[in-house]
């Protein structure tokens, strides 16, 4: 049984979490309220009150961060598996893969200049949320195959891609479901090298 001291710390632990769950709902519609008056404002051209309205929005933004503490970024899906996929590539390059891509990813996403042919003034003029699609990550890979050994000396090879399970399942000539039970069941006996090393070690 709870002591008397544990039960008053608990108590004071659920008040301070009601409070701050009271405070953050009230930030989200005083947030609303200022995003509102400074896009009216802008809308008006008045340009001060626009600011001013901004500066409560940083403000309040400042306070709701402080209550709820850092928050991890959620990684894109389409991006996490492209990483899983073309590991291979960034294992064997290293840093200059990885500056490759990045690199890769800054010139997709600058703006176009008709002014200039050079890498590094003009780009794609792409969005990441365009990036970010299989058409997108194709583009990439293209860059990456194109233009990788001339600007980075790294070699990017399309065909170096681990495969998905779909892409498993096609060559195998099975259904994917068919091939994703079998994959369960040597996953299941210890029977994939990865499982076999980690057995080893």
């Amino acid at each position: 049984m709870a002591s008397y001291q544990e039960e008053i710390a608990a108590w004071r632990a659920q008040r301070r979490q009601q409070e701050a769950n009271n405070r953050l709902q009230e930030l989200r519609q005083e947030h609303a309220q200022s995003v509102r008056e400074r896009d009216t404002a802008i809308a008006n051209n008045d340009m001060e009150l626009a600011a001013d309205a901004d500066n409560q929005c940083q403000y309040l933004e400042n306070e709701y961060a402080q209550i709820v503490g850092p928050q991890q970024p959620q990684m894109n899906p389409q991006w996490a598996n492209w990483m899983r996929r073309n590991a291979n590539f960034i294992e064997r390059e290293g840093e200059r893969g990885v500056k490759a891509v990045t690199d890769a990813l800054a010139y997709m996403q600058r703006p176009r200049n008709p002014n200039s042919n050079d890498p590094r003034y003009t780009g794609m003029g792409m969005t990441p949320q365009q990036i970010f699609t299989k058409q997108g990550l194709d583009r990439l890979e293209d860059l990456l195959e194109t233009h990788g050994a001339q600007f980075y000396g790294v070699r990017y090879d399309k065909n170096e891609k681990t495969l998905t399970a779909n892409g498993a399942a096609k060559i195998s000539g099975l259904t994917p479901q068919q091939y994703n039970e079998a994959s369960r069941q040597i996953g299941n006996q210890g029977r994939f090298s990865w499982q076999q090393k980690q057995g080893n070690s």
